[in-house]
């Protein structure tokens, strides 16, 4: 290379440091300034962030509604998937506790799928639907624990429930200008 090649590629390179940390990248945070308002309502600004924008749409949407919608279809495949689980558990383990779970989750996808059903329609009771869906989980976690048993995999779901539960109540809330009650 010669003496003015290598003058060049200096240059550029410099140049391409320059705007590299002159214009800094995106970073984790939500950019998205529905998902804040939604999030920050919520039992876990964090764990909210991270389950919306896990969703592609997420990005692209301006309207509570819609955000409403892409969430009750996560958890609506969140709690089905996690039924599933449950039941094969149940397959496997004919424990009372995990019976209980097996029903309370059909409650809960219930719940979740009527929610979503109804936000077109009827948007109370989308936001009543998604409220209660976390009583499922709850009473899940109560059988186990009166029974004395410990399942950490369906505990773990039980949170996602109640965090999606939260996710579609703030969401409904915001979007029929209610006041949240949870926090």
């Amino acid at each position: 290379m010669d003496f003015q090649g290598h003058h060049l590629l200096v240059a550029l390179t410099f140049s391409l440091l320059f705007l590299f940390f002159h214009y800094p990248l995106p970073t984790n945070a939500s950019t998205n300034k529905l998902v804040d308002s939604v999030c920050k309502k919520t039992i876990n600004n964090g764990d909210c962030i991270n389950a919306l924008e896990s969703d592609p749409r997420t990005a692209t949407t301006s309207e509570l509604k819609d955000l409403a919608k892409i969430a009750l279809q996560m958890a609506v495949a969140n709690s089905t998937k996690s039924k599933a689980y449950i039941d094969d558990l149940l397959n496997k383990n004919h424990t009372e506790s995990i019976k209980k779970c097996s029903f309370w989750y059909g409650a809960v996808v219930g719940s979740f799928r009527s929610g979503l059903e109804e936000l077109d329609v009827d948007a109370l009771t989308a936001n009543y639907d998604a409220k209660v869906a976390a009583d499922g989980a709850n009473n899940c976690e109560n059988a186990m624990a009166s029974a004395g048993v410990q399942v950490p995999s369906i505990s773990t779901r039980n949170k996602y429930v109640r965090l999606y539960s939260s996710i579609g109540f703030e969401n409904t809330c915001l979007s029929i200008n209610l006041p949240s009650t949870q926090q």
